[in-house]
């Protein structure tokens, strides 16, 4: 099954959907100072609120990916890079530095409201929350970390993506 390959690659998920398209683009959606996290996130990034920066990963204009990136003030302090990214894409920051690990991964498939509130609040288009309720899209999250700084990384892979082609 293709899904899994994606789901299970330990590799840079920027690199990957760079060799499945003509044009890759990151959309910034949105960025947030501090926000209060979950008992699961903080357990995660060792803090109890962090900046949170929110992107869809394009192929050729189309949405393949929706990621979510957390990380505390100490990371951010340690990677000022962070505040900068812009468009740019997070792997494209930390899978350059040789002392990156990547923790276990956690894999879970959204529910039908969950996808409806997430396809809502992202502005996604009609025509990606119609496909989903077929196939209701997949997610992993993992630790990324170089030193003592650590972020928590979300990517769901919406309909549209490669992952879900035979």
């Amino acid at each position: 099954m293709p899904l899994c390959s994606w789901l299970q690659d330990t590799g840079s998920l920027t690199e990957r959907l760079r060799r499945h398209c003509r044009q890759f683009r990151v959309q910034l959606q949105s960025t947030t100072a501090t926000m209060a996290l979950t008992p699961a996130q903080a357990a995660w990034i060792g803090a109890e609120r962090a900046f949170c920066r929110e992107v869809l990963l394009l192929c050729d204009e189309q949405p393949w990916v929706y990621a979510s990136s957390l990380y505390s003030p100490s990371t951010l302090d340690a990677v000022p890079a962070l505040a900068g990214l812009g468009q740019r894409a997070l792997g494209e920051l930390l899978f350059e530095d040789p002392r990156l690990v990547r923790s276990e991964f956690e894999f879970a498939r959204l529910t039908e409201p969950q996808w409806r509130q997430l396809a809502q609040q992202q502005d996604l288009s009609q025509q990606i929350a119609q496909e989903a309720g077929a196939s209701l899209p997949w997610a992993r999250r993992s630790l990324l970390a170089t030193g003592q700084a650590g972020v928590l990384v979300t990517e769901l892979f919406l309909p549209a993506a490669q992952a879900y082609r035979k």
